[in-house]
């Protein structure tokens, strides 16, 4: 989910701090373990949102943790989840993720994303065969396809790119899911997808605009540096997509997992607020930095 979708650490509890970094370890085990050694090269903290989320769903039995080492951290030991269905399903999904993103980026003009991206390649295409989910890498491989067609085209529309990148998280949130589960984490993926789009999009914008690379913001304002309005009307679109999945987040069953629950509404109330604070408008931060 490319940097959008982390916490804020400083109001998370020490507990649940442990519990987030915990939930990444054991994530970056599982991809080891059942997409390929080096499969994990390519992890970031945005997979640990669709962990915690799936954790909702399954036994409170299952988040068992040990203190173990690694490759990255040899010489102290660090708590990891045990694997469990939400954190193998995370692994497996990231790991086709990961590759048709890679694969869509290799259009990218920037040398060296595009050199970046065929060095990993190979380690991400053998992942995906690793993860076995035929259907869902079918799902992604489609949905990828159709917001390359739309950016191909240069529709002037941030909604239509943003919605089809919505629609994409949302089957990864639910497959597998049944009833209200695969409903309410269908939501909650269609709206974070779409601020992930957006969002990425707007902070794009002056790099797009001097390069002339697709970006659907520089179409609408025809080009023209953001204004403080612009920007402000750009972020109310951003704060309605957060404003929707924390309505979702009321109908997921977190029940004793308030740990679990913390983290993830933190990360949606707060992170990915402080995430778009590259929108406030000029004044607005003049106001801050003289408080």
């Amino acid at each position: 989910m490319f940097g959008y979708v982390k916490p804020v650490p400083k109001e998370l509890l020490v507990k649940e701090y442990e519990f987030y970094k915990a939930t990444y370890c054991g994530i970056c085990r599982s991809m080891k373990k059942h997409t390929g050694f080096l499969s994990n090269m390519t992890l970031t903290y945005d997979s640990v949102f669709l962990a915690l989320l799936r954790m909702a769903y399954i036994p409170d039995g299952e988040l068992g943790s040990r203190m173990r080492r690694c490759a990255a951290h040899p010489l102290k030991r660090r708590c990891m989840l045990n694997d469990n269905s939400a954190i193998e399903y995370t692994a497996r999904a990231f790991a086709i993720l990961t590759y048709y993103k890679l694969k869509d980026d290799l259009s990218d003009e920037r040398f060296m994303k595009k050199l970046f991206v065929s060095l990993t390649r190979p380690v991400v295409a053998h992942g995906r065969k690793k993860a076995k989910m035929t259907e869902l890498a079918e799902i992604v491989r489609d949905k990828l396809a159709s917001i390359t067609e739309m950016e191909k085209a240069r529709v002037p529309s941030v909604d239509d790119p943003a919605t089809a990148f919505g629609e994409l998280l949302g089957e990864i949130f639910r497959f597998g899911l049944e009833g209200e589960g695969a409903v309410v984490t269908y939501q909650i993926g269609l709206h974070l997808g779409r601020f992930i789009y957006a969002a990425d999009a707007a902070e794009d914008y002056e790099r797009d605009r001097k390069s002339g690379s697709y970006n659907p913001y520089v179409i609408i304002y025809g080009g023209e540096p953001l204004t403080d309005e612009n920007k402000m009307t750009v972020k109310r679109a951003l704060n309605f997509d957060i404003m929707k999945i924390g309505e979702a987040l009321d109908f997921v069953p977190f029940g004793n997992k308030l740990t679990v629950e913390n983290i993830i509404r933190n990360t949606v109330f707060l992170g990915l607020a402080d995430r778009i604070k590259f929108l406030d408008g000029t004044e607005e931060k003049e106001r801050k930095s003289n408080e």
